[in-house]
Formats: structure tokens, sequence, C-alpha cells
């Protein structure tokens, strides 16, 4: 059961990193279609850097990391007690 939990940890903090990396990838995405017509009429506005989320400005990442951060610790506990 140890082993699961760590693994089940990993894979969860891994969800939670390419979550976050979508997110910051549709915020430059977004910047970059927001500014690019601006650009190329020369005239308008446009904000001078897009905005990042933070880590905890998604409910999942946040959670997803927590419960990946807990599981690991779950299972290197678990592995410990089954090891002795």
């Amino acid at each position: 059961m140890g082993k699961v939990s760590f693994i089940s940890g990993i894979v969860m903090i891994g969800l939670s990193a390419v979550l976050f990396t979508t997110e910051r990838f549709i915020a430059v995405f977004l910047y970059v279609s927001d500014s690019f017509p601006v650009k190329l009429n020369g005239n308008g506005s446009y904000p001078g850097e897009p905005n990042m989320p933070a880590i905890f400005d998604n409910f999942f990442v946040g959670l997803l990391l927590i419960l990946g951060l807990i599981l690991i610790v779950l299972g290197v506990i678990q592995n410990n007690r089954l090891s002795k």
C-alpha cells in the first residue's frame, strides 16, 4: 500500500504541474492575441506584461499539490513501517 500512495502522490504533483503550466501558456496566448492587432494597426493600448496566474489561483492546482505531498509522506511512512 505504501508504494501505491507514493506513486499516486507523484502522479498528483505531476498533474498539478501540467495544469499550472497549461494555465500559464493560456495566459501568454491571450496576451499575444490581445497585443498583436494593436501592434499591427499601430494604435491602441495593451498591457505591458501578461497577467500570469499564481500557483494557488486555481483551486485544483493547490489541492492536487497538497494531496500529492500528503500521499508521498504517507507512502514513505508506510514503507518504513513495512521494512522494520
